[in-house]
């Protein structure tokens, strides 16, 4: 055969092309993840920090035990809101931001409703727990709520990720058990003699038992829905 026509073939095969045809070979193209910002982690964290920063919102929706017993009700959920230093508010805020944020970037669902329903629990727990406390503020049940609802999904994947919630999940359960003993928190103790606040180990607790309920109720509501 002519030696032009050997050279258009290797010039075709080069190209991607199949020999005698113009048509090029179809290649896969990489899977784009979509970007997620985590608008309910920020929301949450930034009424903490306008909170924060205002002591009339923080008088009006602290945790109160006489002015609920009043009947201002909403404190029982606002009072997370409200932080008693600077050091327990960015305790509280960088691990609900890493927290919030890993649910939603990694598309875990129900983050908000998390959230609410957690600090409901959260301010019910002190009141009918604790009525020695006449007052009460902080993220820090949530932040226990949204790290186990995010372990908790996380055992429904694979690999690496998977093995690391159950770690994660473990030691959340050995750290809970652990302030229950001690009836204070490793956040409280990291502060010395004269910490700035006094940790209600019960309400972390609380924000774990409503992650574990939600997360059951979600599945269970999907049972239904493939079932019927």
């Amino acid at each position: 055969m002519p030696g032009w026509w050997w050279s258009t073939r290797r010039l075709h095969a080069r190209a991607g092309r199949r020999p005698g045809r113009g048509f090029p070979v179809h290649t896969a193209t990489p899977r784009l993840i979509p970007l997620r910002i985590p608008l309910a982690t920020l929301l949450v964290c930034g009424a903490a920090g306008a909170v924060f920063a205002l002591p009339l919102l923080q008088a009006l929706l602290i945790y109160d035990r006489a002015a609920i017993d009043e009947g201002e009700i909403w404190r029982l959920i606002t009072g997370n809101l409200v932080h008693f230093s600077p050091s327990h508010f960015l305790y509280d805020v960088v691990a609900l931001f890493v927290a919030g944020a890993l649910m939603e970037i990694r598309g875990y669902r129900h983050f908000a409703i998390l959230c609410l329903v957690s600090a409901a629990m959260i301010g019910a727990t002190v009141y009918v727990g604790s009525p020695e406390l006449s007052v009460f503020g902080g993220l820090s049940g949530i932040v226990m709520a949204a790290f186990t609802y995010a372990c908790l999904e996380g055992l429904e994947e694979t690999g690496a990720w998977r093995r690391l919630c159950w770690v994660a999940l473990i030691f959340l359960v050995i750290k809970m058990s652990i302030e229950m003993a001690l009836g204070s928190s490793f956040e409280s103790l990291a502060e010395g003699e004269s910490p700035s606040f006094v940790a209600v180990p019960s309400t972390h607790v609380a924000g774990a038992v409503t992650a574990l309920i939600l997360f059951a109720s979600t599945r269970l509501a999907g049972f239904r829905k493939t079932r019927s």
